[in-house]
């Protein structure tokens, strides 16, 4: 296994898909598959117009490695189909560090042809109970990259399955058991808007923050320093709407969340040129121990935004680098 949580980047990433509709991120029919106590749950519903495709906002590098190995495994399968998406990163045991990923997938998979090119290919299968499984070792051309032996299971030809053996058990336990959704994760996306169509959950701990959100200096330290939770969504229209919701640690006064709103412009300052701040700061609010925001950005600012590096929180062990590089 990989010693490090690598980089979470912003990455603005489509999938081909055959539905249509909004839903509250509550209503994913994955969430029930999240195990507890995750530090990082990333979601996206898929659309198919230019406005409303499917979009992972915020992602870990091991996370964006497992996505890409699952397009490319799953790529025999020329009727698949991609509803809903969501990635996930936790600490294992005896570590700071988020070194467990977790991709989870709804759609449509012909799991016989997918587990058979993967043979093919000189994997290996494997049972966990009962839900069969192919063994990942790393592949030759990323194994600077990815270090981890992982599983890969479909679930009755719907619900793909990538990752750290760690969280992939618990994912098909959860599955089997017919678990519900964790009740942390479920009271934080119920504070979204329900019209957010990518959302990510980010949990800090006094033990963990440091090494995970700020050894490098990240565009972020400064808003999820001492913050508890922080929510992200964004709205894809003829408009991006990005919207943020953090929760402090402790008690915190009116200045440490006015530097939070002064933070959060600082993420998107090198799109913005110019923009004054009543501009930048009409979607703000205050509630007790939190503040919520939201800002527009056109769809090119989004897309510079992204390709500039986007999100680019670091961790121990991990070289800073920058979406596209």
């Amino acid at each position: 296994m990989s010693t490090h949580c690598k980089l979470l980047y912003a990455l603005p990433l489509l999938f081909v898909s055959s539905i249509t509709g909004f839903a509250s991120p509550l209503n994913c029919k994955l969430l029930s598959l999240v195990p507890p106590g995750a530090g990082i749950v990333a979601g996206f519903e898929n659309y198919p117009d230019d406005h409303r495709h499917g979009r992972l906002l915020l992602s870990t590098h091991n996370n964006r490695v497992d996505l890409a190995d699952w397009l490319s495994i799953t790529g025999v399968d020329s009727q698949r189909a991609f509803h809903e998406g969501i990635e996930v990163a936790s600490t294992s045991a005896g570590s700071e560090m988020l070194t467990e990923h977790l991709l989870l997938v709804e759609g449509l998979f012909d799991k016989e042809r997918i587990y058979k090119a993967a043979e093919l290919n000189g994997a290996q299968r494997s049972e966990y109970e009962g839900a069969g499984l192919i063994l990942i070792q790393p592949f030759t051309r990323e194994r600077e990259e990815m270090q981890d032996l992982r599983w890969l299971v479909i679930l009755d030809n719907q619900i793909g399955i990538i990752g750290t053996p760690f969280l992939v058990k618990q994912a098909v336990q959860r599955y089997q058991t017919h678990a519900g959704i964790d009740q942390d994760l479920a009271e934080r996306l119920s504070q979204l808007p329900r019209d957010v169509s990518s959302w990510n959950v980010l949990v800090s701990s006094p033990t963990d923050r440091r090494n995970i959100y700020l050894h490098l200096g990240s565009r972020w330290a400064g808003l999820v320093e001492d913050a508890e939770v922080l929510l992200v969504g964004a709205r894809f229209g003829p408009k991006v709407r990005v919207d943020f919701l953090l929760h402090a640690n402790g008690s915190r006064g009116a200045e440490f969340f006015k530097e939070k709103i002064t933070s959060f412009e600082q993420v998107f300052a090198s799109v913005l040129p110019g923009a004054s701040q009543k501009r930048r700061s009409r979607d703000v609010s205050f509630e007790p121990g939190r503040v919520r925001g939201a800002i527009q950005l056109s769809q090119r600012q989004f897309e510079v935004w992204g390709d500039q590096g986007g999100i680019d929180l670091g961790s121990q062990g991990a070289r800073a680098t920058s979406h596209g590089e």
